[in-house]
């Protein structure tokens, strides 16, 4: 893996254009348990993601470019375990958080830093846990390379089950602690009732999507 850290760095110093800026005020957004309503924004060194540190001293902090790609994110079949429905009590005991970047964030394009310095394609490295030889060894190694670097916030990244094409919509973000203030929390609502930009409720939006649901 030593290979992939100075890969990495030579890629960031080489390639500006790997790196982008996500203006101040920009609307994010997030899903997570109603117990966190209070305190929204949670940074998780103990995180067990695609791109946790995997030394654990860094937390991380997930975001949606979208209300509808957050939702998707959170709401998949199974959650690993097999294809088991997603459960109307999931969606019961989470709320839809609508937050915006407190000030221009510097992220690394995960998809283009891949190609630039580990000659993997992007669907080679977004796999599920556990998949391949090394899982989430990559991805982790990556984000850790990323993390040492002070002046970057974080990585941006296309979702795996919603994909826009060419549009931050179908994107993710993800945050690095121990920055300056990244976000600022603006509001919430419960998931089992939240309405999304286009209309749809959160349960007709997962059911177009093809998310089983009982």
């Amino acid at each position: 893996m030593n290979e992939i850290t100075d890969q990495v760095l030579d890629a960031l110093n080489k390639y500006p254009e790997l790196l982008k800026q996500l203006p101040a005020n920009t609307f994010l957004h997030r899903v997570q348990p109603c117990r966190y309503d209070a305190n929204p924004v949670n940074y998780r060194a103990d995180s067990d993601t695609r791109y946790a540190d995997p030394s654990k001293r860094v937390g991380v902090y997930y975001l949606g470019c979208s209300a509808e790609v957050a939702v998707a994110e959170s709401f998949q079949p199974g959650q690993g375990v097999d294809d088991q429905p997603v459960r109307f009590s999931q969606l019961q005991q989470a709320s839809l958080h609508l937050l915006k970047a407190a000030r221009k964030l510097c992220l690394v394009d995960v998809a283009a830093l891949a190609n630039r310095a580990t000659h993997h394609k992007i669907r080679d490295i977004v796999q599920a846990k556990g998949q391949g030889k090394e899982g989430y060894a990559l991805t982790r190694k990556i984000s850790q390379v990323c993390m040492s670097q002070d002046h970057v916030d974080g990585l941006l990244y296309l979702s795996a089950v919603y994909t826009v094409t060419g549009a931050m919509e179908g994107c993710n973000i993800v945050l690095f602690e121990g920055r300056s203030p990244q976000i600022q929390a603006i509001s919430h609502q419960p998931v089992s009732i939240a309405v999304l930009p286009n209309g749809e409720t959160v349960v007709e939006f997962l059911c177009s999507l093809g998310v089983a649901l009982e």
